[in-house]
This record gives C-alpha cells, structure tokens and sequence, in this order.
C-alpha cells in the first residue's frame, strides 16, 4: 500500500524503490509521517541542500538512479537462481567495487563485512576479537557522545536499538550474546572538558595509556577505538600512542580505526589496515549515499578468525545475513538463517555510486571546493548575530594529518542565539533543524522580503545537534553542525544546474551558506517558531 507521505510525482515503482530504501536499519532509518527518518532525511531523492552529511545524508538523483537500477538487476538474477544467490553476488560486488574505490586491492587478504550502520559494525568487530580467545575484553570509547548515542551499548555486545535490521524487537541494554557481553567491559574517554573545549591530547592519550596498560595487566583484551574524525570535528588519540601500544603489548591490544563519519583519506586507511587496524566507515554521511551503509574492514591477522571457520550466536541473526560475509567465509554464512537485507544492498550501491563520483572529481577540484567552504563558513555564518561558531583547533599539518580531508575543516559546528541573545537548548535545536528542512514561507510576515522568502523557502538539512559539555551557567552544551559531503563535491565540480561554470557553482554554494544563516537566524529570532505561539 502507498504510502500517504510519498509525494505525488513518485509511481508506484519508486514508491516501492524507497520502502526498500528504508529497510533493513532500526528505527532512526523508518519513516515519519512525512516521510523523513531520524535525520530528516526521506529515503527519495528531493530538492534540499544537504549540509547534513556529518549525521546523515539525502539521496541523490545520482543515488537513486543506481538503486533503481540495482533492484531491477537483482530482480532478474533472482528469477534466474534465487533471491538468496543474487543477494550473494552483489554483497561480493559491492565489497569488490568498496575496496577499488579505496584504492585498497593490494592489501592481500583484506575482508568487508557489510553492516546495517556503523554502530552495528561495533558489535560485529567486537565478536571478531571475542574469537581469539577467552580471555575479557576491556573496549576503549573514544568521544562516545560524538560518534553515536548507541555506542557504548554495541562495544559492549549489547542492543541499542528497539527494533533491529531483521524486523524483530529487543530490549536495549539487553546482551546480544550473553556469553560476550559478560566478558565485556567498555570504557569511555572524554575528548572535551566541562566548559565545551577540546581536552588537550597528551591529557587523552594518557587516559587511554593508562587504561590500556591496566586491562592488560588484569589480564584482558583492550580494544583502542582512534576516531579520525568526530561528528564535530576532533580526533583522538594521536595515531603514535596507539602504534606504540601495539608495540609494547602485541595482539593483546586491538586497534579499530572509527572512521564512521569517511572524512579520512585513503593513504591514511591503507596505511593502518596494512599495520593491522581494523576500521569502521560508512557509504552515507561524507559519501552521499543513503542512510545507513555500514562496513567492517578487516586485514588478513584478524579476517582469519572470519574466513578460517566457526558460528555466530544466534542472535547475530538480527544484524547479519549470509550476504553481508564474503562468500568465502562459509562456515560463518552457514550458521546464518538464509535471509537478505535488500535494503542494506540497494543502499551500498547507490553508496558506491556515489563514492565513484567523489573519487572522479579530480583532486584539485576537491581541494578548492574544501578550502572554500572552509573560508567561507566562518565568514557567512559568524556574520549573524545569532550564530556563534564553536572553537576548533586549526586543521594540522604533520606527518600523521597531512592528508586532503584531515587536513582541512569539513564540519562546523554552532552554537545558536535567541532574540534575547541567550543560547537555545536542545529542544529548541530541534525545532531549528526541522524548520530549516521545511518551507516555512507561510510563516513570515506579510512585509518579509525577497531575501528572506527565499531563504525561507529553501530546504537545508544540518547535522542534529550534539551535547558538547556545559556552559559556564552549567546548563548543557549543544551545538548543530554544518558540513560538506563529497556528493556536493562531485556536484559543485560537474553539475551545471548549479551554475554554468566552477565558479558560478562556488558562487551558488555561497549564496547556499547566505541563505542557511538568514533563514536559521529568523527561525532562532522568532518566538513564534520556537514556541508555537502566535506572532
């Protein structure tokens, strides 16, 4: 049955496509009664300027194309073989066409499992380290309030989600595996102080340090999560401090490389996947593809305990099917119910599109799109009476950070005012980023003018907002995040509906930014937006 939010321009066809689109994933991925998930984004593409991608990208027309086209390809070869056989051939496609587009062919014995979101991966990854022996497990959260509210849960083998990609309800808190969770102990490492700034990183690698050296001690093994990249911009631990646990402490400490947000380079992820990280990352957020497109990857000392034999818990039933496995990991498919996560699939092959056109772009394209947006964000939005950019460290350039994304500032985060100047609390953070994702013309007064119409009539998605610390009146933190996504890249590069020529297009993004802080700004103002009641 169609769907009441599904606009009329949509047949029946797409309208399937974009149910598809939306399952598979837990309840941050199912549609309102609008039609948008969690993140205010709608699983068919839509006119919005996606400045979201550090929570959760919009698909593209680009996107859906490919999904569309997906799904008639796997509808053919299941009517060939079976729906079982041609899921399993696009799960190795998609692992296939992932680690060329990484540029990761030569790393020899390299594996991909295929995850419903990169907090599921946790729970996979943490089962991997289980099957190499008996001993606990001590799992070191780096930043958990800015990589994902479900974090802590799924490093600790525990449900964070009501319901699970299967279609099945859990309990959160609830073990995955009791067996696992028992033996588990996550830990959780702040990467800010109370006052909202960045901890200084000798003060957070020697947190780390020490918890590390006291897991071993007790006999455990420690998990060390590095995240490249927060949902707000920082990364922690130094790169250094964990090679030399490594070093002092061999395969009782594991590294996992948290790069959810894919703001990472790929001299970067080859260089620690080659040293025996494993690492977590997405085909949505910075890559455009559609929420949620997860992925476990792991070198040849760890992909062993996946492709050399064993059994999931049954549980896992919940998060895996036999296609998200190489094909070669038999045994583990095999103890998997034979079911298939369409959803996940179509979402990685429009992911994968999506990567294609980013890694097409060439890189001095890239590279002027980033250092615009970088100049341009601070300039447009601190401009506003009402925006407040949070402080970040200036981007670093040393031998561990000098690569493109990490070298450069893709997320801002901000702090919004009032029209008493006071700043706004989370839940009026919630009504800006729904309001910004709407047309709310029918809201501005009568004398509004051209500029604030269309500002008003223009859809944004932002990041949702993120608990950074206390104020100095000790009431909470939170900020909303602006952030370029590679599928804007590849479209600021190529698309001349945007502008006939590349600077006309860096032109277009400009007036995008002119019109976020105009229309953000008379949304924070507006009493009647923030409190519903009449002007």
């Amino acid at each position: 049955m169609r769907a009441s939010f599904y606009p009329a321009h949509l047949s029946d066809e797409d309208c399937r496509l974009a149910d598809i689109l939306a399952s598979g994933g837990d309840e941050r991925i199912e549609p309102d009664q609008q039609g948008h998930n969690k993140y205010g984004g709608t699983p068919w593409p839509r006119e919005v300027v996606a400045f979201g991608s550090c929570t959760a990208s919009q698909i593209s027309q680009r996107g859906w194309r490919a999904a569309g086209e997906a799904l008639h390809a796997f509808e053919k070869r299941a009517a060939e073989t079976s729906d079982i056989q041609a899921a399993s051939e696009m799960g190795d496609h998609i692992r296939h066409e992932l680690i060329h587009l990484l540029d990761a062919r030569d790393l020899e014995g390299l594996e991909v499992v295929l995850c419903p979101s990169g907090t599921d991966a946790e729970t996979i990854a943490l089962h991997i380290v289980g099957c190499m022996g008996p001993e606990p497990i001590e799992n070191i959260i780096v930043a958990s309030r800015e990589v994902g509210t479900g974090t802590v849960q799924a490093a600790g083998g525990r449900y964070f989600s009501k319901h699970v990609p299967n279609g099945q309800t859990r309990k959160p808190g609830e073990p995955v595996d009791a067996e696992l969770a028992a033996r588990t102990k996550v830990h959780e490492v702040r990467v800010r102080i109370a006052s909202s700034g960045a901890r200084q990183p000798e003060d957070v690698d020697a947190e780390i340090v020490g918890l590390t050296r006291e897991g071993v001690a007790r006999g455990a093994r420690v998990i060390v999560h590095v995240v490249p990249h927060t949902k707000t911009g920082l990364h922690a631990p130094r790169l250094a401090t964990v090679e030399q646990l490594l070093r002092d402490h061999g395969d009782r400490v594991i590294a996992i490389i948290d790069a959810a947000q894919g703001r990472f380079s790929r001299r970067g992820m080859r260089r620690y996947l080659s040293r025996g990280f494993m690492m977590i990352t997405t085909g949505s957020k910075l890559f455009g593809g559609p929420s949620f497109s997860g992925a476990l990857l792991m070198p040849r000392p760890l992909a062993s305990h996946l492709t050399g034999g064993g059994a999931y818990p049954p549980a896992f039933n919940d998060y895996l099917t036999p296609a998200q496995l190489p094909s070669h990991a038999k045994s583990l498919r095999a103890s998997l119910v034979p079911q298939i996560n369409l959803g996940l699939l179509l979402r990685w092959q429009a992911a994968i599109h999506e990567m294609r056109a980013y890694y097409q772009t060439p890189s001095d394209i890239r590279y002027r799109v980033l250092r615009f947006f970088e100049s341009q964000v601070p300039a447009v939005l601190s401009a506003s009476p009402y925006l407040e950019l949070l402080y970040r460290e200036p981007p670093v350039f040393d031998d561990t950070f000098d690569r493109l994304l990490e070298s450069k500032t893709t997320v801002f985060s901000l702090r919004v005012k009032g029209g008493d100047g006071q700043q706004l609390d989370r839940s009026a953070l919630l009504i800006c980023v729904t309001s910004l994702n709407a047309d709310i013309r029918d809201q501005l007064p009568a004398g509004a003018d051209d500029d604030l119409r269309q500002a008003a009539g223009t859809l944004f998605q932002v990041g949702q907002s993120v608990y950074v610390g206390e104020q100095v009146s000790g009431e909470q933190d939170h900020v909303i995040r602006v952030a370029l996504g590679g599928c804007m890249i590849a479209d600021l590069a190529s698309n001349e509906s945007l502008g006939p020529t590349f600077e006309a297009r860096l032109g277009w993004l400009d007036r995008q930014l002119q019109l976020l802080a105009l229309k953000l700004g008379w949304i924070a103002s507006s009493r009647s937006m923030l409190t519903g009641s009449p002007r």
